[in-house]
């Protein structure tokens, strides 16, 4: 038997699709967002809960797991959140300005702590395809997810990039 973590669970898709796999079951799911904690106890009722910002949550006071399932957040990396000219509103209305898009892009490091701390035997990081072009402030198109497969690699990770697209 083996247990996963799911960071920034939302409502609980990965968690379920994890538990179809034999031999997984989902020890922990934490998320910032209350209604997403809600929803996910009610898909997910053995399974316990954190609501909490990931970003400042140490991951010595998250429970062990074999696996790691991290969906960091994505809008902010991806094409169809519009161009920074645009400033178009996400699914809730709210523009981001430029520094909280730049924090939340950065959700992706809070990966990297708790691998760090926990030593997964496996971790999972599901995002769009634009994380790839994540770029650093010197405008290094795609410097910052090679700085942050860097940081996996100094951990002992290999990675394998699968990209899917919904339309096939």
């Amino acid at each position: 038997m083996l247990t996963l973590t799911d960071l920034f669970c939302g409502a609980g898709g990965s968690s379920t699709g994890a538990t179809q796999v034999p031999g997984i079951t989902v020890r922990m799911a934490a998320n910032h967002w209350d209604k997403a904690i809600e929803t996910h106890n009610r898909n997910h009722p053995d399974t316990d809960h954190l609501q909490a910002d990931i970003s400042v949550t140490d991951p010595r006071y998250v429970p062990a797991t074999d696996l790691l399932w991290a969906s960091p957040e994505c809008t902010n990396h991806s094409r169809a959140k519009g161009r920074k000219q645009h400033k178009q509103p996400d699914l809730f209305g709210d523009v981001l300005p430029d520094e909280a898009a730049e924090r939340s892009r950065a959700t992706m490091s809070d990966v990297v702590r708790f691998a760090e701390h926990h030593h997964y035997k496996a971790v999972l990081e599901e995002n769009v395809v634009e994380v790839a072009d994540w770029s650093s402030e010197w405008g290094v198109k795609g410097g910052l997810f090679k700085s942050w497969l860097m940081a996996m690699h100094n951990l002992g990770y290999r990675h394998r990039i699968i990209s899917l697209n919904s339309m096939h």
